[in-house]
């Protein structure tokens, strides 16, 4: 016999750290080919993603249990959906850890820059160069990324569902952009101990974009990315309009200067990033901490079809492991 749909399956689910999705596939897996049990308790319900409307959700107490998992799913769609040429917040982190509270306690590493790495023979009694791990002077403090939605349910009730994925995975795709942005601000600006990032300042040039490249010491960059109109700039240099090593005008692939995917910021919404080229070696530079749970939408507001000024939201921080894996050139 399926388990019953209940409310409480998302207060469960956010303490396991996982989605309804996956706490159904555990709970109530589908039996039909082809569909996960989110999607199979959809078609147990009689309701068409494709084609009903937002008030089939609302005939039971099980469908209105469903619905604010299709809203999740929209966004979380959205969420991964930034075009290809973005900077994506996978580009940029290096792992991810969730937390059950507001604050995350970071650990940093730094090495003793007095002795050298050699490979000599170390005398008996002789002293190692050391590494010290210690926590941070600073917690890192867990802000809330969010979009409200001011809608009634009498508004809504007649859209169709695939209109309002189209919506939700916009939404979805608006959050994504904040959180890249709010990474980007904590790789400048550092997330409270005491390490923000001193831009280097030159002019734009071939050769200083070189030593650029060349003056990320102990790290390897594994992506470049700045806003649209310094791209353009470094793109138009004469180094990198060479047609016989780069195809942009026939393909629409932009030049790989150096041989990296320059990576467009797409945020407009602040001065943060102008005239500003990032490199980093994303398998050191960020941790992306987050609140445990899986729901983005207010799930008791949609039960209740309280819809005006719901809000769409995640709750996460940046955390910098290793400063000198990321360096900034500042156009003079």
């Amino acid at each position: 016999m399926a388990v019953k749909l209940e409310k409480s399956m998302y207060q469960h689910a956010r303490q396991s750290g996982i989605t309804l999705t996956e706490l159904l596939n555990q709970e109530r897996p589908s039996q039909e080919d082809g569909l996960d049990a989110f999607e199979f308790a959809l078609f147990e319900k009689g309701i068409n993603p494709s084609k009903d409307k937002v008030e089939k959700f609302y005939r039971t107490m099980d469908d209105k249990i469903l619905f604010p998992e299709f809203i999740n799913r929209n966004v979380r769609i959205g969420m991964v959906g930034l075009g290809k040429l973005d900077l994506n917040l996978e580009d940029i982190i290096a792992t991810t850890v969730s937390i059950d509270s507001a604050t995350y306690e970071t650990v940093k590493a730094v090495f003793d820059e007095q002795k050298n790495f050699e490979f000599s023979r170390v005398s008996e009694g002789g002293d190692f160069p050391t590494v010290s791990m210690k926590t941070g002077s600073e917690v890192v403090k867990l802000v809330k990324t969010g979009v409200k939605i001011r809608a009634t349910y009498e508004v809504l009730r007649r859209m169709k569902l695939p209109v309002l994925a189209i919506h939700m995975q916009l939404i979805g795709k608006r959050l994504a952009k904040k959180k890249v942005a709010q990474a980007v601000y904590t790789l400048l600006n550092g997330d409270g101990n005491g390490n923000a990032i001193v831009p280097q300042v030159q002019a734009l040039s071939y050769d200083n974009l070189l030593g650029f490249l060349l003056d990320l010491e102990n790290w390897e960059a594994s992506v470049w990315f700045a806003k649209k109109a310094l791209i353009k700039e470094i793109l138009t240099l004469s180094e990198f309009k060479d047609s016989r090593l780069f195809d942009t005008a026939r393909t629409g692939a932009l030049a790989t200067p150096f041989g990296f995917d320059l990576k467009k910021f797409n945020w407009a919404e602040t001065n943060l990033g102008d005239d500003q080229l990032y490199q980093l070696d994303k398998s050191a530079t960020l941790e992306y901490v987050k609140e445990s749970g899986a729901e983005l939408v207010e799930t008791d507001k949609v039960i209740e079809r309280q819809f005006e000024n719901t809000v769409v939201s995640e709750v996460c921080g940046f955390s910098k492991i290793y400063n000198d894996a990321c360096m900034i050139f500042q156009k003079a």
